[in-house]
């Protein structure tokens, strides 16, 4: 699933986007960028004394230096329910000078 939410966040090439990067911007890295991390993912159906779906929730961090994340955030969000998410919350930060967008999305996702 993470692979499916990199893949296309390349293939469409967010505009002005300098890296996509797991859990944590690296030091020195260039702005501005997107970070993606799985927060949770529970039990939601059980049938059979079996887990048959799981609720899977992605945390984005839209990442920049100026605040000017919001074409980003409109393109990043068609992505995300493009490939069957929904969005849950959103949340804008400042932390150590950098404004951030923090959106987090959910899914379900069939058990294997």
């Amino acid at each position: 699933m993470i692979e499916r939410i990199v893949e296309a966040l390349r293939t469409d090439i967010l505009p002005g986007v300098k890296g996509i990067y797991h859990q944590l911007s690296p030091h020195g890295c260039k702005y501005p960028n997107i970070v993606y991390k799985v927060i949770s993912d529970v039990p939601a159906l059980h049938g059979d004394n079996m887990e048959l779906q799981s609720r899977v929730t992605v945390r984005i961090h839209i990442v920049t230096k100026d605040g000017n994340y919001h074409n980003i955030y409109r393109r990043l969000n068609r992505i995300m329910t493009d490939l069957g998410f929904m969005r849950v919350q959103t949340v804008d930060m400042i932390e150590d000078g950098l404004k951030m967008k923090v959106i987090d999305y959910r899914t379900g996702v069939d058990a294997l």
